[in-house]
This record gives structure tokens, sequence and C-alpha cells, in this order.
């Protein structure tokens, strides 16, 4: 396997490119990489499979991002970056053209990769780190490894991806060198509180409505240790309701004091649902989402479900598999 730094040097043009709806940490990880390359005199592009949620889209007055048009030719470069893009599913409708593609591909990544995305398969270099907070993490520390001095919007993008996955360092991953970090991009002229107002208090009017009516489902399983619901495209219309993300919903079961595990299940669009795993304790919701074809890490973990299927047939499904597991976990822990 080739150096990070060897393809780096060898490029002249670079695509950058994130999972699905990308998040905080894929978009914030994607900007920082794109504006220390274009600082180093590369050419730059950010290619994303679907459009990411309407929160983010600050970033785009400094980051211009591409959304792919499924059939469109894309740019011929000399290697392909992806970000925080843990099963080769994430990348959606750009999966195919990225196996074909003869250039270099480099990982940067905090999740276990493991299968069609294990080092040895596609991968000709990665930046890897599991124990890492965040993807932005690696991805600015790899940035500045080459000297470079971000722009306020990279360090911005930095600063983004570090809150998003550790829940504005709430969350046991909000390590030392995660606090490090943030505090260097203070310092280097982040304001937090300009950077949160960005993101959560640009909301539609919509929102609100719509993490009602994802919570009117709420049903609590194991003795109230497991709190799972979801939501329907066709209960948000019905109700005048939207929702993007999952974040809202998920914050909000998880502050129930007997709760251990949160579940959301979400109809994203028409006939694509999305299933959001937390945990608060040691219980491994990454083991639920392998069961159901997903993945992620112990507290966290997600999966795409497969396409034809009722919410009725998914609910049942995932209730089982969320018993069965914290039944085998009660069993271990004794």
């Amino acid at each position: 396997m080739a150096s990070v730094r060897e393809i780096f040097e060898q490029s002249r043009s670079i695509l950058l490119s994130g999972h699905l709806r990308a998040d905080g940490d894929c978009l914030g990880a994607l900007s920082v990489l794109y504006h220390g390359f274009r600082a180093l005199d590369r050419q730059v592009q950010i290619l994303l499979p679907d459009a990411p949620d309407s929160r983010y889209r600050f970033l785009q007055r400094h980051t211009p991002m591409s959304i792919y048009q499924p059939g469109s030719a894309l740019p011929e470069v000399d290697s392909w970056w992806v970000c925080d893009c843990s099963a080769l599913s994430r990348l959606g409708p750009l999966q195919v053209d990225f196996l074909g593609a003869a250039c270099p591909k480099v990982a940067v990544d905090h999740h276990p990769l493991e299968g069609e995305m294990a080092p040895q398969t596609i991968w000709d270099a990665m930046i890897h780190d599991v124990d890492a907070p965040a993807s932005g993490q690696l991805a600015l520390e790899f940035i500045e490894s080459l000297g470079v001095e971000l722009p306020l919007a990279a360090k911005e993008a930095a600063f983004l991806s570090l809150v998003s996955d550790t829940g504005w360092f709430r969350y046991p991953n909000a390590t030392e060198p995660a606090w490090q970090a943030a505090a260097r991009l203070v310092e280097g002229g982040v304001q937090p509180w300009r950077l949160f107002a960005d993101i959560y208090q640009q909301t539609e009017a919509e929102r609100p409505w719509g993490v009602a009516i994802a919570l009117q489902h709420t049903r609590y399983l194991a003795e109230g240790r497991i709190a799972f619901t979801w939501v329907d495209r066709e209960s948000l219309e019905q109700a005048g309701g939207h929702l993007e993300d999952t974040d809202e919903v998920l914050d909000l079961l998880r502050a129930v004091a007997q709760v251990e595990v949160v579940a959301f299940l979400f109809e994203w669009e028409p006939g694509k649902f999305k299933l959001s795993l937390r945990s608060k304790s040691d219980f491994d919701v990454s083991v639920v989402a392998g069961h159901l074809g997903g993945g992620g890490h112990r507290r966290a973990a997600g999966v795409r479900l497969p396409e034809g299927r009722s919410c009725a047939v998914f609910v049942a499904q995932i209730e089982a598999v969320l018993v069965q597991e914290w039944q085998r976990y009660v069993r271990l822990r004794g």
C-alpha cells in the first residue's frame, strides 16, 4: 500500500467524496481537505452522492460542493479521496464509478473498515484511526502535517467535524486530543457560538413538527432500557412536518433516565429508510446494525435498509433484533 503523502504529491487533480446524506463530520472533513489541497495548488472538486442536510448549507459560502447526477461523466482526476464512509453502499450512486475508477483511492475515516471496505481491498492508501473522535480530525492532522495554514472557513469546518461526532464534547469520544484540536481552532479564530447558530438556529418552521411526529411513535422495550421510534413520509406530509436529520429525536430519547439504547427508523425519501442507533452504556449498537446490514461504532451506528419493504415490516424486524441483542447483552453482563 502506497503512503498517503506519496499519492497526494503525485496528484495535481483530486476528487473528494463522502457518504449519502453527508453529516457534519463528513462535510467538515471534505472541507478541510478541499481548502488544504487548494492551498497547495491542487485542482480540487467535492462531489457528493446526494444533497446533505440543509442545516449545513452555510459551508457552501466558502466551499463549493456538487451533487452527482446519475449518468453524468465524472472528472478525470489523479486520485479520489473518500471521507467518513464505512460501507460501499453509503456511496450511493457513486459506488459503481468509484469501483471502476483507475486512479488511486484514499480513505479518510475513523470507522471500523471491514469486508468490502477493508484496507486490503479497494484502497491504495488510508488515513484511518478508529480511536480518532472524528474523520475531520484526521483530515486536519494530515493537512497540518503538510505545513498548510488553513483559512477560517476550513477551521470552522474542522470544528464542525469535532462537535458533530462528539455531541459538542458530551460523548466519551471527546478525548484530550479532541479538546486540544478544538482549542487550537478557537485560537485560530473559530467562534463556537456563531457556528452553533449557523447549524441549529436557522431551521425551517416545519422542523419542530417533524420531531414531534417522530416522537409520537415512541415505544419502550426491554423494561424501558431501549427507546425506539419511527416516522414515515406519509405521517410527516399529513401533519405538515419536515425532518432531515435524526439528532434531535435521538437526543430527546437519550435524555430519558432509564434508557440505555435509542433507535430511530426514518423514511428520508419515499421508500428509503435508515435506522440510527445510539448507546449510553456498554451495549454495542454496531452489532445491531451489523445484523441489519449496516455498521458503525460501539455507541453510534446506522443502517441504510433495503428498498421495497414497508415501514411496518422494518419496525417488527428492528424490534426483534434490538430485544434479542439486549437479552444477549444482559446474559453476558451477568
